[in-house]
């Protein structure tokens, strides 16, 4: 899995099937989302929003007209909240369709910065609204500041592209998952170091002590498209 292999590789290496291969990479990833809690912004923190397509990869059809009926279903984009500092913490956060709304990033703002962050974002019109009601000092960055370097979005966006590069190996991957990977990519940023003996450790160590990590499991694996 830290390899970045796919379920069936490691289903083939560790040798149990593909169903439990799925399983347990899930079951790890939901041990692993309680760490989201303890993400916090020190200094000069940027802000931005990624839009995905909705998926429903591996969704089982009883019927070939529930499937026709699914095909034609256009469903809005997925949207996600980014947020990063130049202390390489970071946030990755599946907030609902569409755009993320004002209400979502005035809440993270609350939980995660203080008066004494510096805000970096874009001029998007419920980024603007959110932010300038923080007691934090902002800077939006507009066309003709996006060359100061210290006052842009330019670690966000690389965060991003670097986000949905990893994300290829996936082929794809169904929206009720997505906060499972954009954890597991934040995780991978700020815990791990690409040696998978230590690395093994270190989540095994991270994901061992969310005592809610079961009953977010199963809830996930119950939700229904």
């Amino acid at each position: 899995m830290l390899e970045g292999k796919s379920l069936r590789a490691c289903a083939n290496e560790v040798g149990i099937s593909l169903p439990t291969s799925f399983r347990w990479r899930h079951k790890i990833l939901a041990a692993i989302q309680g760490l989201e809690g303890g993400i916090n912004f020190s200094g000069i923190t940027e802000a931005d929003e990624l839009l995905m397509q909705y998926s429903e990869k591996g969704r089982k059809f009883k019927t070939l007209e529930e499937k026709e009926q699914a095909m034609k279903t256009v469903h809005p984009n997925v949207a996600v909240l980014v947020m990063t500092d130049r202390e390489g913490n970071l946030l990755f956060k599946h907030t609902g369709e569409n755009r993320v709304q004002n209400s979502q990033i005035k809440e993270e703002l609350k939980r995660r910065v203080s008066e004494n962050n510096l805000i970096c974002f874009k001029p998007n019109d419920e980024f603007k609204q959110a932010v300038m009601e923080s007691p934090s000092k902002k800077v939006i960055v507009r066309r003709k500041t996006k060359g100061l370097a210290i006052y842009s979005v330019n670690v966000a966006e690389k965060k991003i592209t670097n986000f949905l590069v990893w994300m290829m190996r996936f082929r794809g991957v169904a929206t009720k998952y997505l906060q499972n990977y954009l954890m597991w990519f934040v995780v991978m940023n700020k815990y791990l170091k690409d040696k998978v003996e230590s690395d093994i450790g270190r989540l095994l160590n991270l994901s061992s002590h969310d005592r809610w990590a079961w009953e977010r499991y199963f809830k996930l694996i119950k939700l229904k498209y």
